[in-house]
């Protein structure tokens, strides 16, 4: 092996430690690397000059001096994310997920991607000024998709029910934006990124087999099997909106600008239309009401007991029940996880039924549980995404790390 591979193999292995382990020696990192102390002493004394190690206390003397301690450092670097909505989420973090900056834009003041690259960078710009940061200390930026992206191609194929954001089908995003910010792009469906932070946040098992369902404006589900995201051969591995749950009569192919049957029953918009149909009391026509108006009439009609609202919710929950089940009986998960908006508003009785339901209809049935950070749940799982992203290219695609860094820091501190 070349000298210049050594030593990148060497500081890959000593980096890998360091981001496994809060506080280790160097004469610790030298045993568990098994490479010699000079080694060591080169490749600390260049991380501690890059600012992503430091010397953070002494340790515990075996005879002579007292050992310096060293760690990771977190704060000298930067990731992004960046969530596209109706409203999008932008945020930027520090490597322990510590939220430093968040906007919240309308999209349809920068409807193509382009635009919206353009702006970005412009207000990043303007608090890496306001914080004395620069440029080169962001690493990655994570672009969570609410649709199907092919990463082999950098070709977002469908978008969600979204009318904001339908000119980003069959554009090349990570290009895109790759124009306007220097550092590595990395686009995933959102809901990738939500099962990769579960398995995070969830599970002590690197290993864990965990399935994210994802019930809100769409409806998909994000796989991480065995420690691993699963994509699927074209991306769109957990498009659970195209099962079939029921009779079906489609007279022509599917398209991928269709909105997927099932998807069109139970998703949050079809919710809110069934409800405003059939429910008008429950909707004065006479003001006019946001979504959010909508979604919180929606929750305080659905506590009241209404027997007319409970037959119309007992079809919806009985179609996301029928995801559920399908989902545990093929993949065998040890947890499922429930989020989006939908979970939100019917937490109170969908989790019960859906463990209900798993408990009579297949053989092993997992935990089951809501979300681990609520509102904040997508930026933050889009940005550990990004985290994720950088400490495999300075570990040589060590996986795990992610997982063992970001468990030493409370969950109060991503959720504020």
């Amino acid at each position: 092996m070349k000298h210049r591979d050594m030593k990148l193999l060497n500081r890959e292995k000593i980096l890998g430690l360091l981001l496994n382990h809060s506080l280790l020696s160097r004469a610790e990192l030298a045993q568990k690397a098994a490479v010699s102390p000079a080694v060591v002493s080169h490749i600390i004394r260049e991380c501690l000059k890059e600012g992503i190690v430091c010397e953070d206390s002494e340790g515990v003397s075996r005879g002579g001096r007292k050992p310096i301690l060293l760690s990771f450092v977190p704060d000298n670097k930067l990731v992004a994310g960046l969530v596209p909505g109706n409203t999008t989420e932008f945020a930027v973090s520090n490597l322990s997920g510590q939220l430093l900056y968040k906007e919240d834009i309308v999209t349809k003041k920068y409807p193509t991607p382009s635009e919206l690259a353009v702006f970005l960078k412009k207000i990043l710009h303007e608090f890496l000024i306001r914080n004395h940061k620069s440029w080169s200390q962001l690493v990655s930026l994570g672009i969570g998709i609410p649709g199907i992206y092919d990463p082999e191609l950098d070709l977002i194929h469908k978008m969600g029910k979204i009318s904001s954001l339908f000119e980003w089908e069959g554009t090349k995003i990570r290009e895109i934006f790759s124009r306007e910010f220097l550092c590595p792009v990395l686009v995933f469906d959102k809901v990738v990124a939500m099962a990769f932070g579960e398995g995070i946040l969830s599970s002590e098992d690197p290993n864990v087999n965990l399935v994210y369902l994802h019930l809100g404006r769409g409806v998909g589900a994000g796989l991480f099997l065995n420690g691993k995201i699963y994509r699927g051969s074209q991306g769109a591995a957990g498009e659970v909106g195209y099962m079939v749950c029921g009779p079906v009569d489609e007279k022509d192919p599917i398209s991928l600008h269709d909105i997927p049957p099932l998807e069109s029953e139970i998703s949050l918009n079809s919710i809110l239309k069934v409800f405003r149909e059939k429910c008008p009391n429950s909707f004065p026509n006479s003001l006019r009401q946001s979504e959010n108006d909508e979604v919180l009439i929606l929750h305080k009609t659905f506590l009241k007991g209404d027997s007319q609202y409970e037959a119309i919710l007992k079809s919806i929950l009985e179609k996301a029940e029928g995801i559920a089940v399908n989902l545990v009986a093929v993949l065998n998960p040890d947890l499922l996880v429930l989020g989006g908006k939908v979970t939100e508003i019917f937490s109170e009785i969908l989790q019960e039924r859906i463990i209900q339901r798993l408990q009579r209809s297949v053989l092993f049935s997992p935990q089951v549980k809501t979300v681990t950070l609520g509102k904040n749940e997508e930026i933050m799982c889009t940005l550990f995404f990004a985290i994720d992203d950088y400490f495999r290219r300075l570990t040589g695609n060590n996986q795990g790390l992610t997982s063992a860094f970001l468990k030493r820091y409370s969950s109060q501190l991503w959720n504020q």
